[in-house]
């Protein structure tokens, strides 16, 4: 064992017993504790099992990446990589690496490492691949081993990853949470464990992760980036809000995230605290299992759209910064097509649907959701109480079917519901992330691991997907999808709801938050005023 390397297994064993203190406290790791709150836990930390930003928005502080994101931004900048270039029609990618990149357990991060990572990932047939679910690779690159042909490591510093075909959104999909880069050490060692406690080179390691009540951070000596200002990150799990809103109030916390919109208005206008608003990238939707009687009818998924007030909705039950979502992709983004509206409220079209398609006398049928409140969805109860009536006026009789998080993920990805209420935060910028994954035929999956909960397959809206991944050009890419935004409207899996900022509330004295659009926190640029 190196000597770095044991210098951080000793701060990690301080850090473990830190118990989880008010906010600004002296850690025993040598500096002020950084203390945020949020209103649920992570499901798993080894970043290319997660589909939960609980989860993504944990790792993206351990681990890093060939490429990220500019903080605030959809930028792509170097992380591993200092530099890349691409050739053949976009089909070879060539990445230079940072030298002398190590892990937290001080190993190297070299070449090798970032070509174990992506076989693990892409083969199926690669001891370390295991029984794992791998949901972000198969749906952004079209299954196992997919677009990606080809991982190869020439030298140390030096990566070069042939594609199957051009990937118009590869840079920014290799910039996901989901592709950090592990130690491969840790990861042969004992993948269960790296679930737990993943180990990678980013500003923090993971010292500790008590589930359903808080994961403890601290600082990797190893980082090459600047030393954070909190050699300490505490991540509570206060799943009642109104402890949260007292917590933050009393300054037991430093952060809290998720607030309900009531809360947050209450709390910007409190001395000592503010409220920053992350940028909208996301959609709330309710998905239809077009598989199960009566959804796969058209008129019956147009009927249960005639019938939500999705504008009465995004003006009572979310932030200031919440829209009606006209389309299903954030208003900005490349594709949005204008001449495409919600559907406007109205139970009489929506019954009149219903009876020809042969249920003059309505339907009765059943909507799960998870009670954990999301960026898209800060008040999950109210919002699917508010369907409910909303449907029943139309002669839609739902049975409500709350669920605790992870158990609700592994219902819907199991198909095991007749409609859910949903949403995404969206991962890279790129239109592709929120079409490819959600609604094309290859994320139906019927292992468990699907992320089209409406589990539609449609050969057209396949053909659009794969011509917009297809083509580097955006001219061309954004007719492709204003076209697939047009088309999930007319054809309606799902119906996209609200789409919404996202408030943070901070200490007024915490000084570097910076709001991105992947709700990402970047811990290490925080510091005190």
């Amino acid at each position: 064992m190196g000597r770095s390397a044991a210098a951080l297994i000793a701060a990690i064993v301080l850090a473990v017993g830190l118990s989880a203190c008010g906010g600004g406290d002296t850690a025993s790791s040598g500096g002020p504790a950084l203390v945020m709150a949020r209103v649920k836990d992570a499901v798993v930390l080894d970043p290319s099992h997660a589909t939960d930003g609980l989860s993504l928005n944990t790792t993206s502080e351990v681990l890093q990446n060939l490429v990220t994101f500019r903080p605030g931004t959809f930028d792509i900048v170097g992380d591993a990589a200092m530099r890349w270039s691409s050739g053949a029609g976009g089909k070879v990618w060539t990445f230079e690496l940072r030298p002398h990149l190590v892990f937290s357990d001080g190993t190297p991060l070299d070449a090798r490492a970032v070509k174990f990572n992506f076989d693990r990932w892409r083969l199926q047939t690669n001891p370390a691949h295991g029984n794992f679910a791998y949901s972000y690779y198969a749906d952004d690159f079209g299954g196992f081993p997919g677009a990606i042909a080809d991982v190869q490591a020439p030298n140390a510093t030096r990566v070069v990853i042939t594609l199957a075909r051009p990937l118009g959104p590869f840079l920014r999909d290799i910039a996901e949470p989901s592709f950090g880069i592990g130690s491969p050490t840790a990861i042969t060692a004992d993948p269960k464990a790296f679930e737990l406690k993943p180990v990678g080179s980013g500003a923090y390691a993971v010292a500790e992760w008590q589930r359903d009540d808080h994961i403890t951070l601290v600082a990797n000596p190893h980082f090459p980036g600047p030393k954070p200002a909190f050699p300490t990150v505490i991540i509570r799990d206060i799943p009642d809000q109104a402890t949260s809103v007292l917590s933050i109030e009393k300054g037991d916390i430093d952060m809290l995230t998720d607030p309900r919109p009531d809360d947050a208005k209450t709390l910007a206008s409190q001395a000592g605290l503010r409220v920053a608003e992350q940028p909208s990238n996301n959609v709330s939707y309710l998905a239809m299992d077009v598989e199960k009687k009566p959804f796969g009818d058209l008129r019956v998924r147009q009927a249960v759209a005639y019938a939500i007030d999705a504008a009465a909705m995004a003006k009572n039950l979310y932030s200031a910064g919440a829209v009606v979502a006209d389309n299903w992709t954030p208003p900005g983004m490349l594709g949005e097509n204008p001449s495409v509206k919600a559907y406007p409220h109205d139970p009489a079209k929506a019954r009149a649907l219903l009876a020809a398609a042969g249920f003059p006398n309505g339907i009765t049928t059943t909507l799960s959701y998870s009670t954990a409140p999301r960026p898209y969805l800060p008040e999950p109860q109210r919002v699917a109480e508010t369907l409910q009536a909303e449907l029943r006026e139309a002669g839609i009789i739902v049975t409500l079917q709350p669920a605790e998080w992870g158990v609700f993920l592994d219902k819907i990805k199991h198909g095991q519901h007749d409609m859910c209420l949903i949403g995404w935060s969206g991962d890279n910028g790129d239109p592709d992330n929120f079409f490819y994954p959600l609604l094309d035929q290859d994320s139906a999956h019927t292992d468990g691991t699907a992320q089209n909960y409406s589990f539609w397959r449609d050969a057209a809206f396949h053909r659009l997907m794969l011509a917009g991944q297809t083509t580097v050009d955006d001219t061309q890419r954004k007719l492709v999808y204003r076209q697939a935004n047009a088309m999930v409207h007319d054809q309606v899996p799902a119906i996209p709801l609200v789409h919404t900022s996202v408030p943070v509330v901070l200490k007024a004295t915490l000084k570097g938050f910076i709001p991105s659009p992947n709700t990402t926190y970047h811990f290490n640029l925080i510091h005190g005023s």
